[in-house]
């Protein structure tokens, strides 16, 4: 049977929890990079699907902008994420499916048609 100072002891070392082993934990570096790579997955954006009707209003936005010179506001899926920009569409590729659209700093970015969200006049 152990002594009434022995108990104690142990009971002491029972409330530590964790911090007996906090001296000798680490982590190598593969193991945060996979950590790392497991907590962006958490955050990605599945792409989505457009129905006809907003592929067609969308159109229509996108060609107004074109042919009258107007900035729209574009909302488009890149990377597993959502990304928003403003510019005038400077050109439409029917055939690699995709818009050239001219930012206010003056960069260009093309973007596909098939990842555009939401285009609106602004």
């Amino acid at each position: 049977m152990p002594s009434f100072e022995e108990l104690e002891e142990y009971k002491t070392f029972l409330r530590r929890g964790n911090l007996t082993w906090e001296g000798s934990r680490m982590m190598l570096p593969e193991h945060k990079e996979q950590i790392r790579h497991s907590n962006e997955k958490d955050y990605r954006i599945e792409k989505h699907e457009l129905d006809p009707d907003e592929l067609e209003r969308i159109g229509q936005v996108v060609m107004d902008s074109l042919h009258y010179t107007k900035s729209v506001s574009i909302t488009y899926w890149h990377q597993w994420a959502y990304h928003k920009s403003t510019g005038i569409i400077a050109q439409v590729s029917m055939d690699q499916k995709q818009v050239k659209l001219e930012l206010e700093n003056g960069d260009v970015t093309y973007i596909a048609v098939d990842c555009l969200r939401w285009v609106e006049l602004v």
